[in-house]
């Protein structure tokens, strides 16, 4: 199975929300995750536009994702949880919508030190939204999510 489905497998069984979106991952490596949430109408609100809910579900799962690729390529065991969210929308959403999470550097630091302490840390990521991969200043959204995460005892 590749390394893209088998996340999105995982996600399906562990978190059914993000099946009924129909999120898709659309590239992971180790500079970068980005997903898709399609402009379908179980994702649009009242005013036709991208609703709060999806918008969230894509953000949470960029960042979340990209933690969980690197806990596997560094081989650590290790969970991911969130303790905070924040975001800005700063446009109505009418189109697929992509979020791009690329703080690789902080999530391998993080876990690299997890990894040595043996405590929780906390980190900042940002996650942007946009409609156009080839034009990433035209913003949907921006997030910042507070990461958390902490080597698990064997």
């Amino acid at each position: 199975m590749n390394l893209i489905k088998e996340y999105e497998t995982f996600l399906q069984h562990h978190v059914p929300m993000i099946a009924f979106s129909e999120l898709e991952i659309i590239k992971i490596d180790q500079e970068q995750c980005i997903v898709k949430i399609p402009f379908i109408d179980k994702n649009k609100n009242h005013v036709q536009s991208m609703y709060l809910g999806a918008l969230t579900i894509g953000a949470e799962v960029s960042a979340g994702i990209l933690a969980f690729h690197m806990i596997k390529v560094m081989g650590i065991n290790s969970t991911v949880v969130f303790k905070d969210f924040q975001a800005s929308f700063l446009r109505l959403a009418k189109k697929d919508v992509y979020f791009i999470c690329s703080d690789i550097q902080i999530v391998k630091d993080s876990l690299q030190e997890t990894n040595k302490t043996k405590q929780r840390v906390n980190f900042g990521v940002n996650v942007i939204a946009v409609e156009d991969l080839n034009n990433l200043d035209e913003r949907v959204a921006e997030f910042n999510i507070t990461t958390s995460v902490k080597v698990l005892e064997i």
